[in-house]
């Protein structure tokens, strides 16, 4: 099961309100899917491989839950300030933000998303394509979730 998410690569949110949807988030899928508590190790969480905002919270949870880390960036993930999180498996492609979100979302099978600006917009709308495609029920795969609080200006 390899759920992706995405979401605001930004210390300026809500963590804590970000921590609750990204956990109740990947319970529903497990629920809905009918996992077992032993499928731990079945279990990816794919996100932009940054260490910090919602993909970093959505990693820590991973970490703490023994689900496996992946991280599908492009080349830029090394450059940024906050560094990278320290993913299990790791998938670089292209060189800008943005030019892996087509590898993104054939990795996936589960969306997630806790707001997030274009470039998650842009992955919720390939993702709802991919869904269309495979006859998959959307409203069964994709789960988008609003912060409450965001703090700054996006």
């Amino acid at each position: 099961m390899k759920i992706g998410v995405v979401g605001f690569s930004s210390d300026a949110i809500d963590s804590v309100r970000a921590r609750i949807l990204l956990e109740q988030s990947f319970k529903q899928l497990l629920l809905a899917k009918g996992a077992p508590d032993d499928t731990a190790q079945a279990v990816e969480i794919v996100t932009g491989f940054t260490n910090i905002g919602v993909p970093k919270l959505a990693y820590q949870i991973a970490d703490s839950w023994g689900y496996t880390t992946v991280g599908i960036s492009a080349q830029q993930a090394y450059r940024v300030r906050c560094g990278i999180y320290p993913v299990k498996k790791a998938f670089i492609v292209g060189d800008n933000f943005g030019d892996e979100s087509q590898a993104f979302i054939d990795y996936i099978d589960y969306l997630v998303a806790v707001c997030g600006g274009t470039q998650s917009q842009r992955e919720i709308v390939l993702f709802t394509e991919k869904c269309l495609q495979n006859h998959w029920a959307v409203s069964e795969r994709l789960i988008i979730r609003a912060l409450d609080k965001i703090q700054g200006n996006y």
